[in-house]
């Protein structure tokens, strides 16, 4: 399996329980993360200092320290260092005092961390303490802050760039290529991301979408009248992002039983007014797509990590036009969660086609206003304005399966998208109804499942129903994998998980 490679599109804690098993197949690893999460230590950092969300990068490369062999115990006092977390309860004035410890290098974490490697780290926590101190009246909440962030943080403020702190982060911590951790989107900017519901509501935020924090307030968008005043006036009650009280998204908790009142229909990417817009990916996203031999869609939350990173301009395309993907593999979720309420792996599985063929959709788009513009100058106009013509492509892609393919409709309910809940086609016959727009139907993405997924692994307890029979009418390969023994909850063992994984690149090589 010396030719192995994957590409790993994942969230951040679900996916670190199981980089043992790629990474023991070979070291040729590719993790590509969301950076719209608004949640924990992030919300904080976002609010006070704006950028990128870098905790779920944090999370991983963390996980990924190899703390064996040589400077084990010094590698093991970094990655200690690196994911530890100050109080999230208790007086504020004594978490703000063992973050000056830190700080200052007097703290016990420091104790088996060498004098380079700690003066070399410990720069970049004074220099996000001074960026801290700068904005003061903004005051800054050390609870439950993490020190990995701060690191992150304070490096891509000296650097200017993200990627350059995550390269730092990985030499310091010994993370060798060919293992890489690359943001979906390359910015120094915040990226956020909404979800439209079936009922017509709107979700801002991840944590909203996906676990509202436990003191949740409301988070009022800026009125665009209000925007420069709020830069103007530093003592404003416009300041910050959150209006009526503290940050609700510091502390949350991922198992809340609070449900979403109806079903997602889609999830897309926003600016700070609301209004949805179109990001580019990384370009080297784009480039290991086009090496790499195996693709996997990781466990994780599907509409917050998982598709943010699908929905991208020229993702869906790459993967689809791949000439080295032989393997693209969804690793099935053992239990539904707040954002999958009653979903089956049919569900998952149109929610991802419906997603990559979204992202076809908004290259097509941009393809036809480009070779349009001087024919229809009302469509050049919206689109140096990076609007829409007002009756071109009023269709949002219905991410929900249980009415792929999509069509194209001027609402989100599924309901009225359809009319009747039809059920996925299992005869593989997909044809897409007459446009009611200048824009040509045969330039509508309607790519079967099998485009995208060629293998689904599952475990034998799921708890999300597998139709195993109607998956390989899709012409979609059903493995099972055994869960891990040591729980009693529907969970995948690295261990376990390998063997699949081995079992299945042995399969497609012969």
């Amino acid at each position: 399996m010396t030719d192995t490679s994957f590409i790993i599109f994942s969230g951040g804690s679900a996916c670190n329980f199981i980089v043992n098993a790629f990474q023991s197949i070979t070291p040729s690893v590719c993790y590509v993360l969301g950076v719209s999460d608004n949640g924990g230590s992030t919300s904080e950092l976002l609010r006070v200092l704006g950028g990128p969300s870098i905790g779920d990068l944090r999370s991983r490369l963390t996980r990924l320290i190899n703390v064996d062999g040589h400077n084990s115990e010094e590698r093991t006092a970094i990655k200690d260092l690196l994911s530890y977390r100050l109080p999230s309860v208790g007086d504020e004035h004594a978490i703000r005092d063992e973050w000056t410890r830190i700080v200052e290098g007097r703290h016990e974490l420091w104790r088996q961390i060498s004098i380079e490697k700690k003066e070399t780290i410990r720069g970049f926590l004074v220099l996000f303490n001074f960026e801290i101190l700068k904005r003061s009246h903004k005051h800054f909440n050390f609870c439950n802050g993490s020190i990995g962030n701060f690191f992150l943080t304070g490096a891509r403020l000296f650097f200017g760039s993200l990627e350059a702190a995550i390269f730092l982060f990985s030499s310091i911590t010994a993370i060798r290529e060919p293992t890489y951790v690359l943001p979906v989107i390359n910015t120094n900017h915040t990226a956020s991301i909404a979800a439209s519901l079936e009922d017509g509501q709107i979700l801002r935020g991840q944590c909203e979408i996906s676990h509202p924090g436990l003191n949740q307030t409301c988070i009022k968008s800026t009125n665009p009248i209000d925007a420069f005043s709020k830069l103007a006036l530093p003592n404003s009650p416009l300041q910050g992002s959150y209006e009526d009280g503290p940050n609700g998204n510091l502390i949350f908790s991922k198992s809340t039983d609070e449900k979403l009142s109806a079903p997602i229909s889609r999830i897309y990417y926003m600016n700070e007014y609301g209004q949805e817009i179109y990001p580019i990916p990384n370009p080297k996203v784009l480039d290991h797509l086009s090496k790499r031999s195996d693709l996997v869609y990781s466990i994780g939350s599907l509409y917050t990590s998982i598709l943010p990173c699908l929905i991208l301009r020229k993702v869906g395309h790459t993967i689809a036009h791949s000439s080295t993907l032989r393997r693209k593999i969804l690793i099935l979720n053992g239990t539904p969660d707040r954002e999958t309420e009653g979903y089956t792996a049919l569900d998952f599985i149109g929610t991802i086609t419906n997603a990559l063929n979204e992202s076809l959709l908004i290259d097509a788009r941009r393809r036809y206003y480009d070779t349009h513009a001087e024919e229809d100058p009302m469509a050049g106009s919206m689109r140096q304005h990076g609007q829409s013509h007002p009756d071109f492509f009023r269709r949002p892609v219905d991410h929900g399966f249980r009415h792929w393919p999509p069509q194209i409709h001027t609402n989100f309910s599924k309901t009225s998208l359809c009319g009747h809940n039809e059920g996925y086609p299992k005869s593989g016959n997909l044809h897409l109804p007459p446009l009611a727009s200048p824009f040509p139907a045969e330039l509508v993405p309607n790519n079967p499942p099998s485009t995208y997924i060629t293998h689904l692994i599952y475990l034998s307890n799921s708890r999300i129903e597998v139709d195993i029979d109607a998956i390989k009418d899709l012409g979609i390969k059903c493995v099972v994998a055994e869960p891990d023994p040591n729980s009693e909850e529907p969970r995948y063992n690295s261990a376990l998980l390998e063997s699949v994984l081995r079992s299945i690149i042995a399969d497609e090589s012969c």
